[in-house]
């Protein structure tokens, strides 16, 4: 081995990592596009986009993508949910959604932790334990936080579970099944 190809290989896979993670936030970006306009809270395809990210990527890299993809909101670009423009920045990620923006970087961090710790475990039942830890995690954070904006008890489950629990309970089984048909395919 040559050193200018030693030298090549750090490059190489900083630009591959670059790339998943500039991947990770458009992916982000545009699940956050196909959205219901419910309110306080939007109904998007992002959770799963962030189950997913957990699965395939694991903790570190799915957590760095989900953390540029809120450093990009919180400067201004239009990558959250809402209708077009989108709302950005300090205001929208401190508003009602702010706790589930926040629970997405943890669901994609536990999930992607599930997947690599359990890695003697079948497929399904890792992927299933992943999203299922990672799902309540963001719902609880979500709710945390949206308690403060709609108050806590029936008003809170109203606005920001019920509506949601069948889809997401969709997206994750979507997530899940991505996962157990391609898992082999991607390397952590």
């Amino acid at each position: 081995m040559n050193m200018e190809t030693t030298q090549r290989r750090p490059i190489a896979r900083s630009t591959r990592e670059f790339s998943i993670i500039l991947i990770g936030t458009i992916l982000l970006t545009l699940s956050a596009k196909v959205a219901v306009p419910f309110y306080p809270v939007p109904m998007s395809t992002q959770t799963l986009v962030v189950l997913s990210l957990g699965l395939f990527l694991g903790p570190v890299r799915s957590g760095l993508v989900v953390t540029a993809y809120l450093l990009e909101g919180l400067l201004g670009l239009p990558v959250f949910a809402g209708a077009p423009p989108a709302p950005a920045g300090l205001a929208y990620i401190m508003g009602p959604t702010g706790g589930f923006l926040i629970g997405f970087a943890l669901a994609a961090v536990a999930a992607g932790w599930v997947v690599q710790n359990l890695g003697a475990v079948q497929p399904l039942v890792r992927a299933t334990v992943a999203v299922c830890l990672g799902s309540i995690l963001m719902y609880g954070t979500g709710l945390l936080w949206l308690g403060g904006f709609v108050g806590y008890g029936q008003e809170l489950l109203s606005a920001g579970l019920y509506p949601f629990l069948l889809g997401d309970l969709a997206k994750a089984a979507i997530a899940v099944v991505l996962f157990t048909r391609f898992h082999n395919r991607c390397a952590m």
